[in-house]
C-alpha cells in the first residue's frame, strides 16, 4: 500500500493516482473529459487533505489520504478510511443527502493509494467564517440563521439514528479523565486542579440523569470548520471519521464550547457567545415534541459536555497558554454542582 501523498502540482498521467482521479471527477460531474489534466493543492497538509481540480472542466474533488498521517499505523489508516466511507454512505441513506441538510458525498476509496477517500468538493464557507463575522463585525443575525441550520442538522442526525439503548456515560467520563491527564503533562492544568477535576467528574458520573439519554450516532468532531454553509442556504457536514454511537449532547456541548472559545479568544468576551449558544439549544429542542422539558434537561446535561469540549480545545498547542488555562478553568466552572 502506498503511504505517500501527492506533491502539489499537476498529476502525471503515468501516476497510479491518475486513472482513479478520472473516475472520481466523472462521478462528481457526470462529464467524461478526454485527456484530463489534474492539479493538486493542499487544503490541510498536516492531515494529508488535498483539493484536486480538473483544469479543463473546473471540476474539483477532495482527496483525503489517511495513509499520509505518519502518526497512524497502517491498519488504523485502513480502519479510519472504511469507517468514514461507510458513515457517509449510511447518513446519506438516512436522508442527509441533499440541501438544506447533508453530509458530503463520497466518490470512492482506494486502500492501495495511501488509503485515499475521495469526496465531492463542497463550495461555501465554514461556520468559522460566520462566527468571525458575528464577533468582529456585529453580523449576529447571519450567525443565528446558520446556527438554525446546524441545530436542524444535529436534530435530524440524532433522531434518525437513535437506537433506543441508554448511553454508556463511563466512556465519556474516562475520555474526560484522559484529556485532563494530557493537559497536566502539557502544563495547562496544575496537579491540584487535576484532582479537583477528577472529583467533579466522579460526581457527574454518579448522577442518574447522565445515564438516561438514548444513544444515537454523533458527528464526533463538531467544530466550526467541519460544517460548510453554501449558496443554497444549506449545511453540509464533513470529516465524519470520528462518528460514533454516543450521547446526543456530545455534539451540542462540543459546538457550544467552540462558540464560547471563539468569542473569548477573538474579542475577549466569552459572555458574548451566550445568545448564540441559547439559539443552538432552543432550535435543537424545537425539533422534538417535548421541547420545553428537553430544554431544561439539556441545559443541565450539556454542562458536562461543554466542559469536555473546552478541555478538548485546550489541548491545541498553538493556542496561547493563557487561553488554554482559561479553557480549563472555564471547564471547571461548568462542572460545579
Amino acid at each position: 500500500m502506498y503511504s505517500t501523498t501527492p506533491q502539489p502540482g499537476q498529476i502525471d498521467d503515468q501516476d497510479p493516482l491518475y486513472a482513479h482521479l478520472e473516475d472520481f471527477v466523472a462521478s462528481a460531474s457526470n462529464l467524461h473529459t478526454s485527456s484530463p489534466k489534474f492539479q493538486m493543492s493542499a487544503l490541510d497538509a498536516d492531515r494529508s487533505i488535498y483539493l484536486c481540480r480538473e483544469i479543463l472542466s473546473g471540476t474539483a474533488v477532495v482527496c483525503k489520504f489517511f495513509g499520509g498521517r505518519c502518526d497512524l499505523p497502517r491498519f488504523e489508516c485502513r480502519n479510519l478510511l472504511n469507517h468514514e466511507f461507510n458513515c457517509l454512505n449510511m447518513m446519506r441513506v438516512k436522508g442527509l443527502d441533499h440541501a438544506p441538510l447533508a453530509v458530503v458525498r463520497p466518490l470512492g476509496k482506494v486502500e492501495e493509494l495511501g488509503c485515499l477517500l475521495a469526496e465531492e468538493y463542497v463550495r461555501g464557507r465554514s461556520m468559522d467564517y460566520y462566527i468571525q463575522k458575528a464577533a468582529h463585525e456585529g453580523q449576529g443575525q447571519r450567525l443565528f440563521r446558520r446556527l438554525n441550520l446546524l441545530a436542524d442538522f444535529f436534530a435530524k442526525l440524532h433522531q434518525s439514528t437513535s437506537c433506543g439503548a441508554a448511553c454508556g456515560f463511563s466512556i465519556v467520563a474516562n475520555s474526560f479523565r484522559r484529556i485532563v491527564r494530557e493537559l497536566a503533562q502539557a502544563g495547562v492544568v496544575r496537579p491540584g486542579e487535576v484532582e479537583d477535576l477528577f472529583d467533579l467528574c466522579d460526581r457527574w458520573e454518579a448522577l442518574d440523569v447522565m445515564w438516561s439519554e438514548q444513544s444515537c450516532l454523533v458527528h464526533g468532531d463538531a467544530t466550526p470548520t467541519n460544517f460548510i454553509l453554501h449558496p443554497q442556504d444549506g449545511v453540509t457536514a464533513i470529516d465524519l471519521e470520528r462518528m460514533h454511537t454516543g450521547d446526543p449532547m456530545y455534539d451540542i456541548g462540543m459546538f457550544a464550547a467552540e462558540l464560547k472559545h471563539h468569542f473569548a479568544l477573538r474579542i475577549l468576551d466569552a459572555q458574548a457567545s451566550e445568545p448564540y449558544i441559547g439559539r443552538l439549544f432552543r432550535r435543537y429542542c424545537g425539533a422534538y415534541s417535548h421541547s420545553e422539558s428537553l430544554f431544561r434537561k439539556m441545559t443541565f446535561r450539556s454542562r458536562f459536555f461543554m466542559a469536555l469540549g473546552e478541555l478538548r480545545i485546550a489541548r491545541n498547542s498553538w493556542l496561547p497558554l493563557g487561553h488554554r488555562k482559561w479553557l480549563a478553568q472555564e471547564a471547571r466552572r461548568c462542572l460545579l454542582l
